[in-house]
């Protein structure tokens, strides 16, 4: 992460079950600090929202049901956290954020419409 020399994008739910989501992107932030790049980095962090951060208007899901890929397949329940409110409210930002910053980073620093500033 450290020798990281494009810009990242981190989105994160601090309430994600599944996976260590806040806590992982604080350590690459820390990694990048150290190394002298932290410019490169934007950590979009949401308090109360789970693991999937989909696109605005995605049906809630705290856990769900799926087949492992293993020969039997086992059925496992995946918990993804989350509460409704705060979940919704940061898959409308992220995205709009997302939208933003590769917006931004896909046209060579040109500006194309908003910045995070303006949102």
């Amino acid at each position: 992460m450290g020798r990281l020399q494009c810009p990242l994008l981190l989105v994160v739910g601090e309430d994600d079950q599944n996976w260590p989501a806040h806590e992982c992107a604080m350590d690459m932030k820390e990694m990048m600090e150290r190394m002298g790049n932290s410019h490169l980095l934007t950590v979009l962090s949401y308090k109360n929202a789970g693991h999937l951060i989909e696109p605005p208007f995605m049906p809630f899901a705290r856990a769900s049901t799926f087949k492992t890929v293993t020969n039997p397949p086992t059925k496992v329940m995946a918990l993804w956290g989350g509460e409704l409110v705060a979940h919704s409210r940061a898959q409308e930002d992220a995205w709009r954020k997302m939208l933003v910053f590769l917006r931004e980073n896909l046209y060579g620093g040109m500006k194309h419409g908003a910045s995070f500033s303006n949102l």
